[in-house]
């Protein structure tokens, strides 16, 4: 298990044995709110604690850290071999993992780090590098909202409660279907791999309109208008990146650069300008952008110079590097 991982099961292994003072409490809290990982290792400490005791005849713990006091009693000790029966549980853990999440639960990526979330609906959210997502689920709907970046979610079904995604200007719902939305500049975008979805404009004028499994949407900012184009192929390579992967089907040198500067700790500078329009096909790991830069140097005849902190690919005086 992780560091974050152990130290969540300790707290619950404390409880188990002797309960927690006020002092204690206090401390869990502390730890659970410093960072949300720290809860969602909780909730998976706890699921699987749980889990083993029932086994065991005993009776399960509450999931939420404020529920514990040293009022209750301390349980019998009793010596359970965490071997076949934890690694049973670990599916039901993970689905557990978000479930103690509160209205208003922010969850962030940093550069390169990818993000893999149950939420307390059964609804996964994959969050991408440079993201930031926050949760408000109510009683009356399971509303999200993107602040930065892009997630792909897979919504579990609830026709009572409808699952809804800001993203700035742009809304999206949806009811048991998988769509990502990313944050641009100049406004959001919105690929749908399984059902459909309904996306609208919040300060725009734009007609609501549909978008079905392989369609991608764009709505600008104050949209007049929402294109749809179908695109399956394109909607399943801009969504590589959910498998760690960059997939260039000829796009340019400057877009791929730009999605790779997406991930990579070292920033990749494009030298010479008249190389951003050179188009390129393959397949990467997102975090091998050298291995990328070296294959340009080959396929584009350029200069690659690798620095502590940049990738630079061609020279300023190069003015004709060979077309592909």
């Amino acid at each position: 298990m992780s560091t974050i991982d152990n130290q969540a099961f300790t707290w619950v292994v404390r409880k188990h044995a002797r309960g927690l003072n006020e002092a204690e409490i206090a401390e869990l809290d502390a730890w659970c709110e410093a960072d949300t990982r720290h809860l969602g290792a909780y909730a998976r400490a706890m699921a699987m604690h749980n889990a083993l005791r029932l086994a065991a005849g005993d009776s399960a713990f509450p999931a939420n850290p404020g529920e514990f006091t040293s009022a209750h009693p301390a349980p019998k000790r009793r010596n359970l071999i965490l071997g076949g029966l934890a690694a049973s549980v670990v599916a039901m853990a993970g689905k557990l993992g978000y479930s103690a999440m509160q209205a208003g639960t922010v969850l962030t990526t940093a550069k390169g780090e990818f993000r893999r979330v149950p939420l307390q609906d059964e609804s996964i959210a994959s969050i991408n590098s440079g993201s930031q997502v926050e949760v408000a689920y109510t009683p009356q709907q399971r509303r999200i909202n993107l602040r930065q970046g892009e997630a792909w979610f897979e919504v579990a079904k609830d026709k009572s409660k409808p699952f809804i995604v800001e993203a700035g200007d742009a809304l999206v719902r949806a009811v048991g279907t998988a769509f990502s939305v990313r944050r641009l500049a100049a406004g959001s975008e919105v690929l749908v791999t399984e059902g459909t979805v309904e996306v609208w404009s919040k300060a725009g004028s734009a007609q609501r309109c549909l978008v079905t499994a392989g369609e991608h949407a764009f709505l600008a900012r104050h949209a007049k208008s929402i294109p749809v184009t179908r695109q399956p192929d394109e909607v399943n390579r801009r969504l590589a990146w959910r498998e760690g992967k960059l997939v260039l089907a000829r796009q340019t040198l400057d877009e791929a650069v730009a999605d790779f500067n997406r991930y990579s700790a070292k920033t990749i500078v494009i030298v010479d300008p008249a190389l951003r329009d050179k188009r390129l096909i393959g397949q990467y790991q997102l975090d091998a952008p050298e291995l990328f830069a070296k294959d340009v140097s080959t396929i584009l005849d350029v200069p690659v110079v690798v620095t502590a902190e940049k990738i630079l690919i061609g020279q300023a005086s190069q003015s004709h590097p060979r077309a592909i």
